[in-house]
């Protein structure tokens, strides 16, 4: 029998997928040949040559093992779970009605099937795969979970209980799935090889891609979430029949109530087949029902993933609710006794459940009467369940403890920064505080708060169970108690004392490369850079390859030129600009910081610079605030709240008017370090200095010593009210870019990988300042990607000392020489005046700004000599109205050279 529809292709892709990362080997095996043949992860050909020959021998299936092998199996044996050495994804493997299952209760269907995955609370598969007879959604990790002896255990019971989940869920749609397809040394069917079970011929083949990655992490929290809403934690709230204490009774030892022990001491059955509830069928220890009145089908299960109660799936199924868990003393009450759970606990110790009560002394039965007849005292709310745990006796024993604990366990948010300890809270949670008044600011995902003995010891009175022995008669007993503040003042004292508490260099909230270029990916702390990744919750950043193709960089460019098309940028090194800004927050462990002030700027209100500086802000996470402070104190007291308490890489300074002249701001871009003193103490605050400073507004004025520490980004909509614009292709751009913020940040890190895994070429050298290297990275990363203009531009640049008055003061000089007539700027130069005794040209020289009045005179060719440097005052000036005057170009002459014209502020009208 001969193959027929092998697909190489699709075959080769799948192995690359799910093994191109896998260390280790792949084993292919078949029908007829389960032992089959290993490959190591990196020979992708010779194994899709292996499986083209069993289609090629007509093999009824032909098989790859999820998990990649430690070592190659002995000849003519399967390897087992022992042998795994890495997991790459978690599966399912789920029958659907049709040629080759005889069992019935199965889905019918595609959509059925991809319902019972939607029912089971799980994250959304990365892929779907029709395997011929059914379907396999397919969860992969970010990157291959390396298996050891010490965790193997971890990763049999996730991958067994994930299958439990998803039968669960199946039955609760009233189908069968068999869950016993949750080994580690599973195998499934290669996407592009034939299903001939049955003598068919059915493709085995890809359905559909979310994109979704997973790391480990997310998938263990996901797989507790769906235990939860399948067995969650049994009620303490539900009332036994207790033995009251009275004066003179002494209490049996070892007391049981009437519900637990009838729990105990019976099955199920017992309780739901008088009540007309049927088995429907039994999988291991679990066992499926069905209600009364019903012919067929599930209703409810017992004993779900071990833990003897009894899920409703049905609402149908009075007097128990649909959705609900029972224990069963719970099912008991409510079948029995329309949920009175004290009637019933009475009825079962009148049948000899329970430890029996001691007959009170005649003399007590007016306390039994009071004490029965007293009604319960209502709950005030939801309590911990409080046990001994941290010994808090001896402060001394407590600080030892501490010294062991802080930085670990459930103490891990604490880490140390700058000879301080501190706690990273994310936004939403206990010790997030807002910093300012203005509901229009925002302060970013996550903050870092120092930690004082106080907030120390509180936080760990609340977070385990602090006790000290007390004396009970002739013992001793533990009794809840508080963390003493003596012992986390020790701690706190000599931070550097405590050996599991990390140094913490930042916070990131989406993945960031490493010095050597590699990516940090998975939540949580990284050892090489000293950065602490707290992705917001629902963020799923796609796996990007460690060496991108081509096509992959294609896509990623034209996803973000997608994103920026409807911004009107100036030219495109102005979008270039804005690009490379929006690189920089990735770039803080390659390139180090200072960087340069982001200045969004435009000519007049609505041309959306808030939404272009809120673009980067949403994609990386940031600050917001809606005004730049009214002078360099404010700036610098907000300044050190920002680097000292938030951590968004971003922050967006609005709408800044007048002329922006700040030695506090100027300073500030220029160290990796921020130094301030604390107001009203000399307590002095060492911040660092990663953030991307962003500003905007509408025709800025920047002067003193910032122009060249500022990256301009410049749109105009050329229209008299851009606020009134239509037809954009996406319409919510904010809405979209949440949206789509794991894909765009895939984007960005794709085409930084390209660069990287190119050799990091570097664009030519432009300067030797602090910014250079930074520059330069940025600007090779853009070239690399094929992405027109360049980062940094010169005619993006502000010349230095370019204020407004002195701008001002040329625009009048030269329009009260020309008037409204057009101009080049060789010809203007041409009219400046020299300074002879007979005049020259009508414009005088020290109208030039900056230093070209100085550099004119010098010039071996004189006035017209500085041409290129007037032009590049023209370019940055352009449409930018200044002492009433605009100048603009209007177009190039037949020599290929900007023409320009001068235009006055029509009377009446203000600025």
């Amino acid at each position: 029998m001969t193959g027929t529809g092998f697909d190489a292709t699709t075959a080769r892709r799948w192995l690359g997928v799910l093994h191109g990362d896998s260390p280790g080997h792949i084993l292919i095996c078949s029908t007829g040949d389960w032992a089959g043949r290993a490959f190591t992860a990196g020979q992708l050909d010779p194994a899709v040559a292996y499986a083209a020959s069993l289609d090629a021998a007509g093999r009824e299936g032909i098989y790859v093992q999820v998990t990649s092998a430690r070592t190659v199996p002995e000849r003519g044996k399967r390897g087992t779970a022992a042998d795994v050495a890495a997991l790459p994804a978690l599966w399912a493997d789920l029958d659907l009605a049709g040629p080759g299952h005889a069992e019935k209760d199965l889905p019918p269907d595609e959509a059925a099937g991809r319902a019972v995955i939607a029912a089971t609370g799980l994250p959304e598969p990365t892929i779907w795969v029709h395997s011929g007879g059914g379907l396999y959604p397919i969860w992969l990790l970010t990157e291959p979970h390396q298996i050891t002896a010490e965790n193997l255990d971890d990763a049999k019971r996730l991958a067994k209980d994930w299958q439990r989940v998803i039968e669960h869920a199946a039955a609760s749609l009233g189908w069968r799935y068999g869950r016993g397809v949750g080994d580690l040394a599973r195998v499934l069917r290669i996407p592009g090889t034939i299903n001939r079970k049955e003598g068919g011929a059915r493709p085995c083949r890809f359905l559909s891609a979310s994109g979704h990655r997973y790391t480990y992490r997310h998938l263990v929290d996901a797989l507790d979430t769906a235990i939860g809403g399948i067995a969650p934690p049994p009620s303490t709230s539900a009332p036994t029949l207790p033995a009251p204490q009275l004066p003179g009774v002494d209490r049996p030892v070892n007391t049981i109530s009437p519900l637990d022990d009838y729990a105990a001491r019976t099955d199920w059955a017992d309780i739901l087949i008088p009540a007309g509830w049927r088995e429907h069928y039994r999988q291991d220890d679990v066992s499926y029902w069905t209600r009364p009145g019903k012919p067929t089908g599930t209703s409810a299960s017992t004993n779900a993933l071990g833990t003897d109660r009894l899920h409703v799936f049905t609402t149908a199924a009075p007097p128990l609710e649909g959705g609900d868990s029972y224990s069963k003393g719970g099912a008991y009450a409510a079948l029995y006794h329309g949920g009175d759970h004290s009637a019933a606990a009475r009825e079962l110790a009148a049948a000899g459940y329970g430890t029996p009560l001691p007959e009170p002394s005649t003399a007590h039965r007016e306390a039994l009467t009071d004490i029965l007849g007293a009604p319960p005292p209502a709950p005030a709310g939801p309590t911990r369940v409080w046990r001994a745990e941290i010994d808090a006796t001896n402060p001394a024993i407590a600080a030892d403890w501490l010294r062991d604990e802080a930085g670990r366990g459930k103490l891990a948010g604490l880490f140390r920064r700058a000879g301080t300890v501190v706690h990273t809270p994310r936004e939403g949670e206990g010790g997030y505080l807002a910093l300012t008044d203005n509901e229009d600011d925002e302060d970013g995902p996550a903050q870092v708060h120092p930690v004082n003995d106080s907030t120390l010891a509180s936080r760990i009175t609340y977070t385990y169970g602090v006790y000290r022995m007390v004396k009970k008669g002739e013992d001793y007993e533990p009794a809840p108690a508080l963390f003493p503040r003596s012992a986390a003042r020790t701690a706190l004292d000599v931070p550097d004392m405590l050996p599991n508490l990390r140094v913490l260099r930042g916070v990131i909230h989406s993945p960031v490369l490493r010095p050597d270029g590699t990516l940090i990916r998975d939540p949580g702390y990284d050892p090489a850079t000293g950065l602490l990744h707290l992705p917001e919750p629902g963020l799923v950043v796609p796996r990007v390859p460690d060496e991108p193709t081509a096509s992959d960089v294609t896509e990623a460019v034209k996803l973000l030129l997608e994103m920026v098309d409807g911004f009107p940028f100036k030219t495109e090194h102005y979008r270039a600009n804005f690009l490379g800004m929006l690189l920089t927050p990735l770039l803080r462990a390659m390139t180090p910081p200072p960087y340069k002030l982001h200045a969004i700027e435009a000519h007049q209100p609505g041309s959306g610079k808030t939404l272009l500086a809120n673009v980067s802000r949403h994609i990386h996470g940031g600050v917001f605030r809606a005004e730049m402070p009214g002078d360099d104190t404010e700036l610098r007291k907000q300044v050190t709240t920002i680097l000292s308490v938030t951590t968004g890489p971003v922050v967006v300074i609005d709408n800044v008017s007048g002329a922006l002249k700040s030695p506090a701001l100027a300073g500030l871009l220029t160290s990796d370090q921020w130094d301030d003193r604390l107001l009203g103490g000399n307590e002095w605050v060492n911040a660092r200095n990663d953030r991307l400073w962003t500003i905007t507004g509408n025709n800025l004025s920047i002067g003193g010593d910032l122009p060249r520490r500022t990256i301009r980004t410049v749109i105009d909509p050329g229209v008299p009210n851009p606020e009134l614009r239509t037809g954009f292709a996406i319409t919510d751009l904010e809405r979209w870019v949440k949206d789509h913020r794991g894909e765009l940040l895939h984007a960005l890190l794709v085409i930084v990988r390209a660069w990287v895994a190119a050799g990091r070429p570097l664009s030519a050298e432009r300067a030797s300042d602090g910014y250079a290297r930074w520059v330069r990275t940025v600007d090779g990363i853009l070239t690399h990607a094929g992405l027109d203009g360049r980062f940094d531009d010169p005619s993006t640049q502000i010349e230095v000392g370019s204020d407004d008055d002195e701008w001002a003061h040329f625009l009048a000089a030269v329009h009260k020489a020309y008037g409204d007539r057009t101009w080049t700027a060789k010809e203007l130069l041409a009219d400046i005046d020299q300074g002879g005794i007979i005049s020259t040209g009508p414009i005088a020289s020290d109208a030039l700004p900056g230093d070209l009045a100085e550099k004119a005179l010098r010039h071996p060719q004189g006035p017209t000599g500085v041409a290129r440097s007037l032009g590049m005052w023209l370019n940055n000036r352009d449409g930018r109205w200044a002492g009433g005057f605009v100048v603009r170009c209007i177009g190039k002459d037949r020599h290929d050279i900007k023409e320009w014209r001068i235009t006055a502020m029509p009377t009446g009208l203000t600025r």
